[in-house]
């Protein structure tokens, strides 16, 4: 408001800077936006896991945190606070879409594919909107599933 009546009436002095309306003119729904992200609790909660522990000492640390956060995010496919939790850790993130590797059940498995397989695995994985874990052990349970039966998917496999 004080950029606003420093525009209309200049000489009573109601700003140090004088700015274009259009650059602050948006700022209250901007604000808005801002207000309804803090209010997000899984952001807040999934942005204080991942980030919580960072520390910046200038404007240029605090960039290079923030590019990071934001090459981090472009990577899901959706917003990882917006899947389900898959478990209860107040230090560690157990999102589907993000760190659900770290649920309890979760077992370290290696898999040994060229780096084009990988990244359609990850691809697939993605649009499906699942965990890579996930599809893995679908997988596994459908290919041990086929040996109990006696199938012959072995072809399949190689």
């Amino acid at each position: 408001m004080n950029l606003d009546l420093h525009y209309r009436y200049p000489k009573a002095g109601f700003a140090t800077r004088t700015m274009r309306p259009e650059v602050y003119a948006g700022i209250t729904r901007r604000v808005e936006r801002v207000q309804r992200e803090i209010a997000d609790m899984d952001r807040r909660e999934w942005f204080r896991l991942h980030y919580g522990h960072e520390r910046h000492r200038n404007k240029t640390e605090l960039s290079e945190i923030l590019t990071r956060c934001k090459a981090e995010l472009r990577g899901y496919p959706h917003y990882p606070w917006r899947t389900p939790k898959l478990g209860k850790s107040p230090n560690v993130c157990t999102r589907l879409m993000c760190c659900g590797y770290q649920h309890p059940k979760a077992r370290h498995m290696v898999a040994f594919l060229e780096r084009d397989e990988r990244d359609a695995f990850r691809r697939a994985v993605f649009n499906e909107r699942a965990h890579e874990g996930d599809v893995l052990a679908r997988l596994i349970r459908e290919y041990l599933l086929g040996k109990r039966r006696g199938d012959d998917t072995d072809a399949a496999w190689p």
